[in-house]
């Protein structure tokens, strides 16, 4: 009987090994990404609190001058809309040629609403503006004309408009303080324009003060980094910890800030708001939710692009 040496074993049927789907290696990398960027924000805790914080006081100044623009504005719209053209009737306008006029002023293009001012309105406005003086008594008869007060769509538009109501039948004059109306146009278009310019600047301040901040995260972990790489880790799997890092850094940066700028403001409008009550403000509860909209974006935008260039600046990837 042959021993069980005469029979050779048999080969086994070896089991292809499973193939990864790239879509389930994509979906890997990424949670391991926001995994150790999650575990990255949370246990370097000296350079995360200088990174939120260096972050949080650069988006503080942006957040501040995001609030003065948008009240600057706010204050030179309401300047613009005081600005009005008045048309002066002539004296033989009877109500009919008032009302053909009237219609004739909203036909116009660029007008925005025309109010009629009687002749006994416009005195008893001049009697208040001289401080309650009586002039009936004064004066024999009445002899301010009646007027329209047009207001245009645009500021801008005033000078037009006011050459074309001077066209138009039963018009005796029309005045709008050109000189005046075109300083406030200038000095409002320039506020406008400094408040733009002034966001903008503190927008690259905070981006350069937490790219700073980011890369001396990156620079104290470059020999973890070191080692990655030589065991063979691409560069997107090193890149995506510390872009996540970095966004989170942004995101609680931007959270401080409009902790702080909305406290601030709360503040300070109802101050202002008690001491000049005809001073126009942005409510605050008009001003936090559009606030924290964009300072929480400004701030992940930041964290996102300082990590971003970071990594690929010094750590050669």
């Amino acid at each position: 009987m042959p021993g069980l040496a005469h029979f050779p074993d048999r080969p086994r049927p070896t089991q292809p090994r499973p193939v990864p789907r790239r879509g389930r290696v994509r979906w890997s990398t990424w949670g391991y990404g926001l995994r150790e960027g999650w575990l990255g924000f949370r246990r370097n805790g000296l350079m995360t609190v200088a990174a939120v914080s260096t972050t949080a006081v650069a988006l503080v100044a942006l957040a501040s001058s995001l609030l003065a623009l948008w009240n600057l504005r706010v204050l030179a719209d309401a300047v613009d809309s005081q600005l009005v053209a008045v048309v002066y009737l002539q004296e033989d306008v009877g109500p009919r040629q008032r009302e053909a006029v009237q219609q004739a002023v909203r036909s116009l293009r660029g007008v925005r609403a025309v109010q009629m001012v009687p002749r006994d309105e416009a005195l008893r406005r001049l009697e208040r503006v001289l401080g309650g003086v009586s002039l009936r008594d004064a004066l024999r008869a009445n002899p301010l004309p009646d007027t329209l007060e047009v207001r245009p769509e645009r500021p801008a538009d005033l000078p037009e408009l006011a050459q074309a109501l001077r066209q138009l039948p039963g018009v005796a004059d029309v005045t709008y303080g050109a000189d005046v109306a075109d300083r406030v146009l200038g000095a409002t278009g320039l506020v406008r324009w400094a408040g733009l310019g002034g966001a903008l600047g503190l927008a690259g301040v905070a981006a350069v003060v937490s790219y700073n901040a980011l890369r001396l995260t990156i620079l104290a972990r470059r020999r973890e980094i070191e080692i990655m790489r030589l065991v063979g880790a691409t560069a997107s799997f090193i890149r995506w910890p510390f872009l996540v890092e970095g966004t989170l850094h942004g995101l609680a940066g931007g959270l401080v800030a409009c902790a702080l700028s909305l406290g601030i403001y709360g503040v300070a409008v109802t101050h202002l708001a008690r001491t000049w009550p005809f001073l126009p403000l942005v409510p605050w509860d008009r001003a936090a939710l559009p606030l924290l909209g964009v300072v929480l974006g400004a701030g992940v935008v930041v964290g996102l692009v300082g990590s971003a260039a970071s990594v690929a600046r010094y750590v050669r990837l």
